[in-house]
């Protein structure tokens, strides 16, 4: 589900940036020029300009290649086409001519260049912060987590036997719950290693009042459902008004670490880029409500 949410909101980012780069490009230097002959077969094409099989190949990442289905690539291709044809139309009524919008495209042209410039100096990802920085950061900042709701976290092994339900329930153990797990349940999880902690409310109903009365950590069940039969592996109970632990929020912190991070290589980058370039800043000159507006004062030569 997550990978199929993934692909769609790449579809749907990438359509809005060959919507911009159309215009960024200009009637000379088109997004998919038809200047040169098409290097593969043409998969749709409007007026003088083509979508190919390597233009449409070219568009995928690496990551997606294996998982965009027949259905999203032909969305993708009739997108594309609508795309063109009002670009096309833009540029025979010559909107891209007009002052406002020539002032947007500038606008959006510089904003994507500086966020390239930020990407590409910005080096620091998740790896590079210490476990020690991180077990730092959470001593020094506990009071920032605050549990907002009742939370758990558990795995469980789903089979279709009763009989096999029972007979995992009575030979498994908690350290051997994950190889059971992998071996036999029909719902596979989504981390073997660091189970999930989730809000009890996300819990299905059903389940809820067992883990809640279940000693922790324990191997609870087998619980009747219509997906099948449930045994439970109970690895902590955490309330609602608590300090978070460290495992909960660790990812949480890495991210706040590693945005603080790349926001420091950001400052210092403008602040290395303002001692080589003339800037001038004249603070009293900025317009507000909240303030009165600055009257300058002219030079008067008459007597």
């Amino acid at each position: 589900m997550n990978q199929r949410k993934k692909v769609r909101k790449y579809i749907s980012v990438l359509s809005v940036v060959i919507c911009s780069m159309m215009f960024f490009t200009g009637c000379e230097h088109k997004f998919f020029s038809s200047q040169k002959k098409p290097a593969s077969a043409v998969i749709a094409r409007v007026g003088d300009e083509v979508l190919t099989i390597d233009d449409l190949s070219a568009s995928i990442p690496p990551e997606y290649s294996d998982i965009i289905t027949y259905d999203q690539n032909a969305h993708y291709v009739r997108q594309w086409i609508s795309t063109e044809l009002l670009y096309q139309e833009a540029l025979r009524r010559k909107v891209d001519k007009e002052k406002e919008i020539k002032a947007r495209l500038e606008k959006m042209r510089k904003d994507l260049l500086s966020a390239e410039i930020i990407n590409r100096n910005s080096f620091n990802s998740s790896e590079d912060v210490s476990e020690r920085t991180v077990r730092e950061y959470y001593e020094n900042n506990k009071n920032q987590f605050i549990r907002e709701q009742d939370m758990v976290r558990y795995q469980e092994i789903v089979v279709q036997d009763l009989s096999l339900a029972w007979e995992i329930r009575n030979t498994v153990t908690l350290d051997k719950f994950n190889d059971v797990l992998a071996a036999h349940s029909k719902i596979p999880p989504t981390s073997l290693d660091t189970p999930p902690f989730v809000p009890m409310d996300a819990v299905p109903p059903f389940l809820r009042p067992r883990i809640a009365a279940a000693v922790v950590p324990s191997v609870a069940g087998p619980y009747r459902s219509d997906e099948g039969f449930h045994i439970l592996r109970i690895l902590g109970r955490y309330e609602k008004g608590g300090v978070s632990t460290l495992e909960e929020v660790h990812d949480e912190i890495v991210a706040r670490l590693t945005s603080m991070s790349q926001r420091s290589e950001i400052d210092r980058l403008i602040a290395d880029l303002r001692l080589k370039t003339n800037v001038e800043f004249n603070v009293d000159l900025i317009p507000g409500s909240d303030r009165q507006p600055i009257v300058l004062q002219q030079e008067n030569d008459s007597e």
